[in-house]
C-alpha cells in the first residue's frame, strides 16, 4: 500500500502548492491557498480549522502578562529563595524545558521541583538529556520520574491509532493524541502540585504553541481538561487509570495555575540550543525537536501524512515563521522550517525516521505498520478529497514546491 500511494504521481494543479508566506500546503487539514499563494491563516488571522486556530495576542496583553510573570518571579525569590520549592516544573528532556530549568536555577536563583511523566515511549535521547541536566545542575533529589501511568497512556494511544477514523475535515490524529495526552500529563503535574501544596505548575511551551491557551491555563480549564476524555475512550478505563485524572467535584481553589512563560518572555530557539549545549546540559546535536519528540507523536504524524497528505506540525512551524517581522529573519526561518517539514515527511514516508520507535508503539497497541497504513488507505479511498491527498503525498515525497 505504501508504494501504491507514493507512486501516484498526480499532476499538481496550476498555481502555487505551498503558501508563499509560511509553509502550509494547499489542501491538507482544511487549508487552501488563494490566487496570490497565501494560505487561509496568512490571509485571515481569524481563520480556524478543526486542527488549528491562530490565537491572536496583541502586544499590550503580552506586555501585561510579561510584567505579571516577572512580578511572580520576584515574589517567589522573596518567599522561597533557593531553599524551598516554588513550583512544579514539567521536564521532558527537550530543548525548551531543559533551558527553562537552567533559567530557573541560574538566572532566577529559584528551586523548582521537576517532574517527568514518561508515557512509555520517550526517546533515549530525551532520557539522556534529563539525566545529564539533573547531574550537571545537581538536581537529582529535586526530580520525580512518573512511569506508573504507562498503561493508561497506552490505552489512550490505542484508541486514537486504531479506533479513531477522522474525516479529512476533522482534527488530525497527531494533534488529537498530543492535546489529549498533554491534558493527562498536565493533570499528573497538577495533582503533584496539589500534594505538595504548590500553587503553580510551569510548562515550557514555545511561542507557537498557543492554539489552545496563551500564558495560562486557569483552574477551571485544568479541571475540564483533567476529567477523562474523549467520551468514546472512557469505557476503556478502569480504576487504576482513573487515579491519574481529576474528578468533577475537585475544588477549584485547590487546583494550581498552569503558566507558559515562553509565551511572554524572550524566546530564541538558536540561543536556547547553543546555551544548553555550551553548559553541557545536553550533548551537542541532541536538542533537535525531531530527535526528542516522543515516539507516539511521530507515529501520529506518519498517520496524518498518509491520511491527510500533510505534516501536522506544519501548523506550528508556520506560526513561528509568521511571527518574524524582519524580512531577512523571516526568510531564514521559512527556509529552515521548510527543510524540517520535508525532512520529517520524507523520513516517515520512506520508513527511515523514528522507525524503531514507531514499531515499538505499534507493537504495544497490537497493530503492524502495514495494517495501520492499510486501514488509513481505506479511509482515503472513501474520501472526496482523495486526489488532493495523493497529490500532496507525491509532493512531500519529492520535496519540491512552488
Amino acid at each position: 500500500m505504501t508504494q501504491s500511494i507514493i507512486k501516484k504521481e498526480a499532476q499538481v494543479k496550476d498555481g502555487y502548492n505551498i503558501c508563499q508566506k509560511c509553509i502550509m500546503l494547499d489542501g491538507p487539514f482544511g487549508v487552501s491557498l488563494n490566487k496570490n499563494g497565501l494560505c487561509n491563516f496568512c490571509e485571515d488571522p481569524s481563520f480556524e480549522t478543526a486542527s488549528w486556530k491562530k490565537t491572536i495576542i496583541n502586544e499590550s496583553l503580552r506586555e501585561e502578562k510579561r510584567k505579571e510573570w516577572y512580578n511572580l518571579i520576584q515574589q517567589w525569590q522573596e518567599d522561597f529563595g533557593r531553599d524551598k520549592y516554588c513550583c512544579i516544573l514539567g521536564f521532558s528532556g527537550g530543548k525548551d524545558s531543559t533551558a527553562l530549568v537552567d533559567t530557573f536555577v541560574n538566572e532566577y536563583h529559584l528551586k523548582p521541583f521537576l517532574i517527568t511523566v514518561n508515557v512509555g515511549f520517550m526517546t533515549d535521547i530525551a532520557k539522556n538529556n534529563i539525566i545529564q541536566t539533573l547531574q550537571k545542575l545537581g538536581l537529582e533529589d529535586d526530580h520525580r520520574f512518573i512511569e506508573e501511568s504507562f498503561e493508561t497512556f497506552t490505552k489512550l494511544y490505542k484508541y486514537f491509532l486504531s479506533g479513531y477514523k477522522p474525516r479529512s475535515d476533522e482534527k488530525c490524529v497527531s494533534l488529537s493524541i498530543c492535546h489529549t495526552c498533554t491534558d493527562l500529563i498536565h493533570t499528573a503535574l497538577v495533582k503533584e502540585a496539589m500534594k505538595k501544596n504548590l500553587d503553580h505548575v510551569i510548562i515550557g511551551f514555545s511561542p507557537d504553541q498557543i492554539a489552545r491557551y496563551f500564558y495560562e491555563t486557569s483552574p477551571e480549564d485544568s479541571l475540564e481538561d483533567g476529567i477523562p476524555h474523549p467520551q468514546e475512550h472512557i469505557n476503556n478505563l478502569d480504576k487504576d487509570d482513573l487515579q491519574w485524572y481529576l474528578t468533577p467535584d475537585t475544588p477549584l481553589e485547590e487546583i494550581p495555575r498552569i503558566l507558559y512563560p515562553y509565551h511572554v518572555i524572550n524566546y530564541n530557539q538558536s540561543e536556547i540550543i547553543q546555551r544548553i549545549e555550551a553548559k553541557g546540559l545536553i550533548e551537542i546535536g541532541k536538542g533537535d525537536p525531531i530527535l526528542t519528540n516522543c515516539h507516539v507523536v511521530m507515529t501520529g504524524m506518519m498517520y496524518d501524512i498518509y491520511r491527510f497528505g500533510g505534516v501536522s506540525y506544519s501548523f506550528q512551524y508556520a506560526e513561528l515563521i509568521r511571527q518574524q517581522e524582519d524580512s531577512e529573519r523571516w526568510k531564514h526561518e521559512r527556509k529552515g522550517w521548510l527543510r524540517t517539514m520535508i525532512r520529517v515527511a520524507k523520513g516517515l514516508l520512506n520508513g527511515h525516521l523514528a522507525t524503531e520507535g514507531i514499531t515499538t508503539v505499534l507493537d504495544r497497541i497490537g497493530i503492524s505498520r502495514e495494517e495501520l497504513i492499510s486501514n488509513i488507505q481505506k479511509q482515503v479511498d472513501q474520501d472526496p478529497n482523495k486526489e488532493q491527498i495523493l497529490k500532496n503525498i507525491a509532493l512531500l515525497k519529492k520535496g519540491r514546491f512552488k
